[in-house]
């Protein structure tokens, strides 16, 4: 017997188990509302006159139809608390995956990331081909696609660094963020401050990235770097006190082309009259800087993958190792207490207490009826 009483238990609790004490107050609450409605009743008649005599004329009350009205509203009061103490049901062990690697991609939105190294190689809404496009498009195609159920955040940065998206495992809105949210100059300040956009990623891994997990940050660059070499080595310095894994992706060609102003914001295009992005007279030219990329990847011992086709970068071995735990999973029952004290609800509201009689029923006075 008592193993069973312990099984049940297993089986059953409740999540919100104090509501239950306002069960010990339902019966008497409504027994005593009971004897006050009737007491009031009989003071009622017997204040104009005999009672016998006013009975004759007034439908009498079934007691039954009394009795089951307040069997009926003390059970639909019942389940209601019943409802709200949230009974639940163990339901065996539930497959619950969870990730185990935090990303943080960093990416470069200057204005030498407008050139259209990768016209024609990519769909839309990435089909202008721009290095900043194909970033985006290898960030929502390849890394969402590969992170089922790990973080992922962003930052974006120019001259200074910008949280484009806090680390978040909800993907959709990131996906968003970056097709639409994400373009050139988008980040303030001029040039590409490539240790400032490291910082601030530390301090977004500090501030959201589930601990214990791996951490690994993914920067996408055509090489510009402003940044100092004692802001760099201090940098490096952080990497490998934090064990991060750094994965450098190296975007655009090795020759130098010219930046579109066509492709720039309205910001950047204001005072330029020829269709190439001038400073001073001089159309501006840019390249991807691999050297300074492969030096960055080789002092922390990471991975540098140069793109020229979006297949040459595949990260779905590197970011989606995800662990599976097994927890209990529970069923909820208040749905099925709401539905059953809805139905003992209706015969307390439609089911009338009084009896009504024929005219020659009243005659014979109120022999079954509550006086």
């Amino acid at each position: 017997m008592f193993d069973f009483i312990t099984a049940a238990e297993a089986m059953l609790h409740f999540r919100d188990p104090h509501y239950l004490w306002a069960l010990l107050v339902v019966p008497p609450l409504l027994l005593g509302g009971l004897w006050l409605a009737l007491a009031r009743r009989r003071h009622l008649v017997d204040s104009y006159g005999d009672r016998k005599l006013i009975e004759r004329f007034v439908e009498p009350i079934s007691r039954g139809r009394l009795v089951l009205k307040t069997v009926s509203l003390t059970l639909c009061l019942s389940l209601l608390i019943l409802a709200l103490a949230r009974p639940t049901r163990d339901s065996g062990k539930i497959e619950f995956p969870v990730g185990s690697i935090n990303v943080m991609a960093i990416v470069d939105v200057s204005r030498s990331m407008a050139v259209p190294d990768y016209k024609g190689k990519l769909p839309e809404p990435f089909a202008a081909g721009r290095r900043l496009d194909m970033a985006k498009y290898l960030l929502v195609e390849e890394v969402c696609g590969a992170l089922g159920y790990n973080q992922l955040g962003i930052v974006t940065y120019a001259g200074e660094a910008f949280p484009q998206a806090f680390v978040t495992d909800d993907m959709y809105p990131l996906k968003w963020v970056m097709t639409r949210a994400m373009n050139v100059g988008k980040a303030p300040g001029e040039g590409s401050e490539i240790a400032k956009a490291f910082n601030l990623a530390f301090q977004m891994l500090d501030l959201d990235a589930k601990k214990g997990n791996r951490n690994v940050i993914v920067l996408f660059s055509d090489g510009g770097n402003d940044s100092t070499d004692q802001e760099m080595q201090a940098v490096l310095k952080e990497l490998k006190a934090r064990n991060i894994d750094l994965i450098v992706v190296g975007l655009g060609k090795a020759s130098q082309s010219p930046i579109p102003v066509e492709l720039l914001e309205p910001g950047d295009r204001r005072g330029q009259r020829g269709k190439f992005y001038e400073v001073n007279g001089e159309i501006v030219t840019t390249r991807l800087e691999e050297n300074s990329l492969l030096l960055l990847k080789n002092r922390v011992g990471g991975r540098y993958v140069r793109v020229s086709e979006a297949s040459d970068f595949k990260m779905t071995e590197m970011v989606s190792r995800s662990q599976v735990i097994y927890k209990p999973g529970s069923l909820e029952l208040f749905p099925w207490l709401l539905l059953a004290s809805f139905f003992f609800l209706l015969p307390a509201i439609v089911l009338p207490h009084r009896v009504q009689l024929s005219g020659k029923e009243k005659g014979m006075g109120d022999r079954g009826g509550v006086s």
